[in-house]
Parts: structure tokens; sequence; C-alpha cells
């Protein structure tokens, strides 16, 4: 049951449709007028209101061709949260030192709710296309943190998750098959790491490895990425170990600082 499911009988319906407009635009990234009422089924007038209220807020904006984007106001709200998550804190140290060795960007993902997101960053110095951003939705079938996110899950969960996976070709790298895919987890299991070896965008290459709780459950994972050049030459190895070192040293740090 998705949240919208959940309010379906909210006695705050005009709440329930603020919170469904900006979710409909944050998943499509721009919106007209027209798109939203008719694929949210509010009335013209209802919307002009919501949209009223929205905008001045700066929780969405209105470019100058009329569409709908996502307002600044709810990137500094996303910030304020993001700074106030514990994991954050106790990896930013090992993530910039996982940079420095291997000068690949490195992220930080986790699972909430139905979703994944990039919940921190640290960019590498000698990036050279930026593809990425703290709030970033995680593709789960095409991104390397988003299969370690899912493969250590019960097999009902991974199926709820992989529902709505499209498996659509954006490379001749890419999983298009659900079937394979849900193999390709028991790999990443298996081996303790995953990869996307141009999967989602052809020139770069991602690898993650999850970070477990004093439970053995997976709270997050942590990857680097850089363009296949930089995988080369024996370096994906390298890379790998420093990724694997680091992803243990986090659960570590993490599990004796929760024991305290």
């Amino acid at each position: 049951m998705n949240i919208f499911q959940q309010l379906e009988h909210s006695k705050a319906p005009a709440a329930v449709r603020l919170v469904m407009i900006v979710d409909y635009i944050a998943n499509r990234d721009e919106a007209s007028f027209t798109e939203i009422c008719t694929d949210l089924s509010i009335p013209k007038s209802s919307v002009h209101h919501l949209l009223e209220v929205l905008t001045v807020s700066q929780l969405l904006r209105q470019r100058a061709d009329g569409r709908y984007v996502l307002g600044l106001r709810l990137f500094e709200l996303g910030g304020l949260a993001i700074k106030n998550i514990d994991l954050r804190k106790d990896a930013i140290g090992f993530m910039h030192t996982l940079v420095k060795e291997t000068e690949l960007t490195c992220h930080l993902g986790i699972l909430e709710g139905d979703n994944g997101f990039f919940l921190s960053k640290v960019e590498s110095p000698k990036a050279i296309v930026k593809t990425s951003w703290e709030g970033k939705k995680i593709v789960f079938n095409r991104m390397s943190l988003g299969k370690v996110l899912l493969a250590w899950l019960p097999q009902e969960r991974i199926e709820t998750l992989i529902a709505d996976c499209t498996f659509k070709r954006f490379t001749p790298r890419t999983i298009t098959n659900k079937d394979d895919f849900l193999e390709h987890l028991k790999l990443v299991k298996e081996q303790g790491w995953a990869i996307d070896d141009g999967e989602d965008i052809e020139e770069i290459c991602c690898m993650a490895a999850p970070i477990f709780n004093q439970d053995g459950k997976v709270i997050a994972a942590i990857g680097v990425n850089g363009m296949q050049s930089q995988y080369a030459n024996g370096k994906k190895e390298k890379h790998l170990a420093s990724l694997i070192k680091t992803s243990k040293a986090i659960s570590d740090h993490i599990n004796s600082h929760r024991a305290e």
C-alpha cells in the first residue's frame, strides 16, 4: 500500500492533494497545469489554488513556458533533513578518505519507504561528468547502489520494490528482463558487492557495497563512480578493495558507536 492509499480517507483532502502534486512533479521532473488536473483527477479550480500555495511558498516554481518544477525551498528543506541524519555524519569522513584513495566520486544511498535516494555525495576533483546529487532517486535496476539496497531483502520485498521498474534498455548493457535482474541480485549478495558497468550511462562505471547494522541488515549502500577509463589497467580491482574496506569500516564504526 502506497502513501496515497493510506491517506485515501484523510480528513484533510486539500493537504493530501498538495502532497500528490509535489510527488507527481518530483517523479516527472516537470508538469503542466493540464497534466496535473488530468493525471491526478483534481478539478481545475482546486489545482489553480493549490499551485498558487505551492509556488508562493517556493515548494514549486513555474517556468517561463508555464510548466511547473520543484522549487528551491524543497531542496533547502531536504538539505536540513539530510544534515540531521546520523548515518550521513557517521559515514562522511570515510567517504572523503575513499575519494582520496580512488579519485572517484563517492555516494551514500539509502532505502526510504519504497524508494532509494542518494543521501550524501563527495565529488571527486577529477569528476568529468556530473550525473548525481543529494536527494536524487536511485533507479534500482540500473544503479549499483540500488542493487545493493535490494539484494539482501526478502524476495517478496524485492518484488514489491521493482514492480514499477520498466527495464527499458538505456545502454547495450542494461538488464532488460525482470527474471534476469532477480538472478543478478543473487550474484550481488553472494559476492558482497554490485557493479553498474555502463548500464545506466554507457561511459560511466559504478561499484557499491553494503553497510550493515548490528542485526546484519543492510541500512545503506556506499558506492564509487567515474568514467570507464578510471577503472582500466587494474584500477578496478584496487577501487573495489578500497570500497569493500570502507564499507566494512563504516559498518564497524556505526555498530561500535551504537553499542556504547
